[in-house]
């Protein structure tokens, strides 16, 4: 038998395959093997379906257990995740097909648990995989700005986030930092101001702010007072193949509302010039709704799929009563 090796074309096409496979498996910076494992501290698992003897799909999970009830949620600052799926070539009705089937699976795969949770990916069109397989869908919305141009985006802005911008910038001066760590001791300064403590570990964050500073994959805006030269605000932004992420950030209590917009405004001139969507990252409460609409985005959805067990539920609802009950369950 005459073996031939591939041309250097076949090789290029192969090797493109290749990537656009892994691609397909961890379609964002948060399904990446060293943002898991830095956001788990080693903890995370999978999930994975094969065909063929190659994975077509893969979950991420991660699993705490207390009191004896096993849970699995989002892991520190990672903020979509949801399966990675290689749905191959052919008609998107047999890909759609393929997908699904490919999701029901990974979901079967999933050990017992009390309690699953986890925020999808814009990646996910719908969750009615999940829906088949006992889940319950949410729906948070987010905004998101498309790479047109500057120009564009800022004309589409609602003159107060425009005028708040141009007041803000005649103050602060904006740059990159270098140094991931100056933001997290500024935001502790910031929140001890406040009387206020963090609601997310800062030594997961941090070091996840290195690692994606150190990969070249992520940004720490801050906001200097041209006066006192004070660093008043920063935020922290992540980005993988095609999405710019808007993930963390701090003003100080006397910095005045404009600072945050204005990083902001940079931020998407970043995301532009790399030719990436910026994520707004989720709409939590209607003061986001205010901030983030002025930019002009459109929303967009990202299910979130929940189950949990009868146990799971009662305690949970006898924490809400009794906040110094059952601390597991939050």
């Amino acid at each position: 038998m005459i073996t031939r090796t591939p041309s250097i074309d076949q090789q290029s096409r192969l090797k493109a395959a290749a990537e656009n496979a892994f691609d397909c498996l961890r379609p964002t910076i948060f399904h990446e093997d060293w943002w898991l494992d830095t956001a788990t501290r080693g903890r995370v698992d999978f999930v994975e379906v094969e065909d063929g003897g190659r994975t077509v799909g893969r979950l991420p999970y991660m699993v705490s257990s207390r009191y004896g009830l096993s849970s699995s949620n989002m892991p520190t600052l990672t903020h979509f995740l949801g399966p990675g799926i290689n749905d191959g070539g052919g008609s998107e009705a047999n890909r759609y097909v393929k997908r699904n089937s490919i999701t029901q699976e990974l979901i079967r795969k999933l050990p017992p648990l009390s309690s699953f949770r986890q925020k999808m990916h814009r990646g996910i069109c719908d969750a009615l995989p999940f829906q088949a397989q006992g889940y319950n869908v949410e729906v948070q919305f987010t905004f998101e700005i498309q790479p047109y141009p500057d120009l564009m985006i800022w004309k589409g802005m609602r003159d107060k986030t425009r005028n708040v911008i141009r007041r803000a910038s005649e103050n602060f001066k904006v740059h990159e930092s270098v140094d991931p760590e100056a933001y997290f001791h500024l935001a502790t300064a910031h929140l001890q101001k406040k009387n206020m403590q963090a609601n997310v570990d800062f030594d997961i964050c941090k070091d996840l702010a290195i690692k994606a500073m150190e990969r070249g994959r992520g940004h720490v805006w801050v906001a200097r007072e041209y006066n006192s030269g004070d660093i008043k605000a920063a935020i922290f932004c992540v980005w993988d193949s095609n999405t710019y992420y808007y993930l963390m950030s701090t003003r100080a209590p006397d910095a005045g509302n404009g600072v945050v917009p204005l990083l902001i405004w940079n931020a998407i001139q970043s995301a532009t010039s790399m030719g990436y969507v910026f994520d707004f990252d989720g709409i939590s409460n209607a003061g986001s709704i205010l901030l983030f609409s002025g930019f002009g985005g459109k929303t967009a959805p990202r299910y979130i799929v929940t189950k949990s067990s009868m146990p799971y539920r009662v305690l949970r609802q006898i924490r809400r009563m009794d906040p110094t009950a059952y601390n597991a369950f939050g």
